[in-house]
């Protein structure tokens, strides 16, 4: 019908125009669009080719008016020629279609209206509605029907059908209405396996997408569907694969009712072969590795091993990290497998284009208000004219996460031209300054008011400084602190600190005033080197007659003259809220009279790391948790003059950051009143499962086992415990609050502790 009105309207313009001979040769004087609301004219004027100035031409026109009707606008197109001052005259009259504004679903009982938009693409990752102005196209809406079909047979309707209905709210828009005729429920409420030897039927449930009824799993429906029975063949065959097993053959499922909506499905393994084993293992195209190198990346992938498909995929993509380190982000590594059915043999051959390597063109940051741009290009291991690759990204990526400052990082890198690649990095700063003012109190210092200032970034030079006051009626605390980052404009921080700190205890009063310095340096990727200097006054006085002897012992003016030198290794994504990665670190601590103190004695802590994103585990299920585990030992001992380590540099285990639900050093050595009396031995263990709630919130439940003890470490008299938290990340780092049970209970012990703290745990 559209070809025919199209062939009357160049008819019509053919005969009927005195100036559709050629030998006229009228050129166009203007071209008129009338009719369209929501098209715009330039639009419609870019599809037609008949331009002012122009030989007008009625072939021309018809092929515009066939152009125009392909965009899918308009529901009726006609072009009248008039005679112009000084030519034609061409006005194309439009009538357009109503544009679908909403989709509405009637009928729909066991699937919200918003689980259907969602399923058809109508919201956003966000999860918000995204505005649709789709044109009336019935191709359009038969998918959608299409869709919404397919959706409900995957959730276990099938027979359901749907049909659809268009309302007109004005002349230019319209509702588009899905009626559902949802079809009867269909569950799986048992599966069989028959036929299978060499793998066990639990584990070929395992990969099934069709599942089975199950209180157990907490999995009250278990839809039975087509589309995931085709699918299941498909799996099965894939799980037999990667056992080795190559030329297993798999039967149709076979659905039978049982009751009711509940059906049993039988998959049948008609003949599972022999495994095959890995044959030869051949590289070839590689000229920046040898092959030796490259089959080193992957032990389990050797001749004589029983065949796994999913090996070779991850070798695979190790061979292409392999050359992504070095800059060869282009390299591809397609593996070839070649079956020997006589031998049940399967030779690999791996096809390696390396590409040329990728370099930085330009560095692009945006996103940054407060910080500097020097800043945050000096965190990136990355720099532009020099060498692109993977593991310089990661490393970026992480180091400006660790800086505390930004709320979020993106870098992504972008192909320019060949193999130059532009890094765009966009940043979102967090607020780094605080001001507070509060009270608190305490069995120990009563009640206390505090006043604290602290700025990170300061002026967007990534340096940071605080100042805190504490005063009560037992207490008053002075702290002062200032880190410089890029000291010197090297990888280094130069961090000071000065403090004055008077307490009055139960059975004696301290005043410490103290001076600390340090400088860190990253000396190598992700290692760091500090050394420092520490200098302290410690006065003990009004020592009570009922003090343990450990406090008596301390009477008097002592000053501690320490240095202190570590080493780290930092591969966390984030030291404040981590998800994955490690983290390790190497202290040693010497104070002696040539360092300007009365005290002689050196500590060594080490500690270790590991977080673990569950996630990342090949399950078919979402598993959003993120398991961590932290160990650290200590050792120290007095040396000398001295006799006894000195009771503020010993060990004390119990409390927030060794062993949660015991009170500080409640878990290492107690005096005969039950006071701690801390230790010069400690080892302690730390785990940990977190589940992020938002981004800036954490909760978690964890165990912790440690002890500490005087010149031994006795394994078997660590004390225990568990218990829930959570961590929230404020402007200057994370908020701790746990609350431990002890699982050793002892007897004058209590049952549970909580913990507050601010600051990253471990």
């Amino acid at each position: 019908m559209r070809r025919l009105f199209v062939l009357i309207v160049v008819l019509f313009v053919s005969l009927l125009s005195p100036f559709s001979r050629a030998e006229d040769k009228q050129l166009v004087e203007k071209v008129e669009i009338i009719g369209n609301e929501t098209v715009p004219d330039s639009t419609i004027l870019f599809y037609i080719s008949e331009k002012p100035g122009e030989v007008y031409s009625p072939k021309k026109v018809a092929k515009d008016i066939k152009t125009l009707f392909k965009l899918g606008y308009f529901e009726n197109i006609s072009v009248d020629v008039k005679e112009g001052k000084k030519g034609v005259i061409l006005r194309y009259f439009v009538k357009e279609k109503p544009i679908i504004t909403d989709i509405v679903f009637k009928g729909n009982k066991n699937i919200s209206a918003s689980k259907l938009k969602e399923e058809l693409g109508l919201v956003d990752e966000n999860g918000e509605e995204k505005e649709l102005r789709e044109p009336l196209s019935y191709k359009f809406l038969d998918d959608l029907a299409r869709k919404i079909e397919a959706v409900y047979e995957k959730k276990g309707f099938p027979g359901t059908r749907v049909f659809y209905t268009i309302d007109r709210t004005s002349p230019t828009k319209a509702v588009a209405t899905f009626v559902i005729e949802e079809g009867h429920k269909a569950n799986v409420c048992t599966i069989e396996i028959r036929g299978n030897k060499a793998i066990d039927s639990g584990d070929i449930k395992d990969v099934l997408e069709t599942k089975e009824k199950s209180l157990l799993h907490l999995r009250f429906t278990a839809p039975l569907s087509a589309a995931n029975l085709e699918e299941d063949v498909e799996k099965i065959k894939e799980l037999y694969h990667s056992r080795g097993y190559l030329d297993v053959e798999v039967g149709e499922p076979e659905v039978v009712k049982e009751k009711d909506d509940c059906y049993k499905v039988i998959y049948t393994i008609k003949s599972e072969g022999e495994p095959y084993r890995f044959g030869k293992i051949v590289f070839k195209g590689n000229t920046l590795f040898s092959s030796k190198e490259l089959l080193k990346l992957f032990k389990k992938v050797r001749p004589g091993k029983t065949f796994n498909q999913e090996l070779v995929e991850k070798l695979s993509n190790r061979i292409v990290k392999k050359y992504g380190e070095l800059g060869f982000i282009f390299a591809v590594a397609v593996p070839e497998v070649k079956i020997h059915p006589e031998s049940h043999t399967a030779d690999v051959i791996f096809h390696i284009h390396e590409g040329e390597r990728a370099y930085v063109r330009f560095i692009n940051i945006t996103g940054n208000v407060a910080t500097r741009d020097r800043t945050i290009r000096r965190e990136l291991d990355l720099y532009e004219t020099g060498v692109f690759n993977t593991v310089r990204l990661e490393r970026s990526v992480r180091r400006l996460f660790n800086t505390g400052y930004f709320e979020n990082v993106d870098v992504k890198p972008k192909i320019v031209e060949g193999n130059k690649v532009d890094v765009n990095v966009n940043v979102e700063e967090r607020l780094t300054g605080m001001f507070s003012v509060g009270a608190g109190y305490s069995s120990v210092s009563k009640l206390v008011a505090m006043v604290s200032l602290s700025k990170g970034n300061l002026f967007g030079t990534g340096d940071s400084g605080s100042l805190s006051l504490q005063a009560g009626a037992r207490v008053f605390y002075f702290d002062l602190n200032y880190n410089h980052r890029w000291w010197l404009d090297k990888p280094q921080t130069l961090s000071l600190g000065l403090y004055n700190r008077y307490t009055e205890y139960f059975t004696y009063t301290s005043k410490r005033t103290g001076f600390s310095s340090m400088v860190s340096r990253r000396i190598w990727e992700d290692w760091k080197i500090g050394l420092g200097y520490l200098i302290e006054r410690d006065k003990i006085t009004d020592i009570s007659d009922d003090a343990p002897d450990i406090i008596k012992d301390e009477e008097g003016v002592t000053k501690v003259g320490m240095a202190t030198a570590f080493v780290s290794r930092d591969l966390r994504d984030n030291r404040f809220l981590p998800h994955k990665g490690d983290y390790f670190r190497i202290t040693t601590q010497l104070a002696s009279d040539f360092l300007g103190g009365d005290e002689d004695f050196y500590k060594v802590i080490g500690e270790y790391a590991y977080y673990f994103n569950l996630n990342e585990l090949p399950t078919s299920f979402e598993l959003p948790f993120v398991a961590s585990f932290h160990a650290k030992v200590g050792y120290a001992s007095a040396f000398g003059g001295t006799t006894r380590l000195p009771i503020d540099y010993r060990f004390y285990v119990g409390g927030d950051t060794t062993v949660r639900g015991f009170q500080w050093g409640e878990a290492g050595p107690q005096d005969e009143e039950g006071d701690p009396e801390g230790a010069n031995r400690e080892l302690i263990f730390n785990f940990e499962v977190g589940y992020d709630v938002t981004k800036i919130l954490r909760l978690i439940a964890f165990v912790d086992v440690g002890g500490g003890w005087w010149d031994k470490y006795d394994l078997g008299d660590m004390r225990k415990s568990a218990g829930i938290g959570l961590r929230v990340l404020t402007p200057m780092g994370p908020i701790r609050l746990d609350l431990g049970w002890k699982l050793d209970k002892r007897a004058g012990e209590s049952s549970s502790e909580w913990h507050f703290g601010m600051g990253s745990y471990f």
